[in-house]
């Protein structure tokens, strides 16, 4: 097996889960998809729903954005659209499809509303009990996720103008979070 097959497998899983969600997803088309056999599907992941756990939405992406915090908001939306371009994951689209389709939703839901809402209040400083800015801040990206992959919404904007423009969405909630805790 190389890891070539490997990774093949989970970036069509990835991709078909977050297009079309756990239920809708066979292990047959995510072999056709990643050119390999369902058998060796299988061998490496030995189920459907452990490949899916494999792939759910990772928020550890969001621990390697090393910008400062007056720049994090353009930061988060430029990397999505670089993931469009390059035909990459969406974690962000993938999160509704991973809580609601799960073959545990509400245990889906704890576990991916636990690890990002933690992930966003630490880069952006969110100490306020029910982590309210981080809150927005994971609503708006999981929108705009969504959005961009699935909706096209975004489809005829110029990339710095829409980075600029989303980007000041998101940084309007990351200053006012930053602007009440220094009060």
């Amino acid at each position: 097996m190389s890891s070539r097959s490997h990774d093949a497998i989970f970036s069509a899983a990835g991709r078909l889960f977050g297009e079309r969600g756990y239920r809708a997803v066979t292990v047959r088309d995510i072999a056709a998809d990643a050119g390999v056999s369902a058998a060796l599907v299988m061998k490496l992941f030995v189920s459907k729903e452990k490949l899916y756990a494999a792939v759910r939405p990772d928020e550890s992406q969001l621990a390697e954005l090393e910008v400062p915090t007056s720049e994090l908001g353009r930061a988060l939306v430029f990397r999505v659209l670089m993931r469009r371009e390059r035909g990459t994951q969406e974690p962000w689209a993938i999160i509704p499809f991973a809580v609601l389709d799960s073959p545990d939703p509400e245990a889906a839901r704890t576990d991916v509303r636990e690890r990002y809402l933690a992930a966003i209040a630490s880069l952006i400083g969110d100490t306020t009990p029910e982590r309210r800015f981080a809150s927005t801040v994971v609503a708006l990206m999981t929108g705009f996720g969504e959005s961009v992959r699935t909706l096209g919404l975004f489809d005829g904007w110029n990339f710095d103008e829409l980075v600029g423009h989303y980007g000041a969405i998101v940084q309007a909630q990351i200053d006012a979070c930053t602007a009440a805790l220094n009060q």
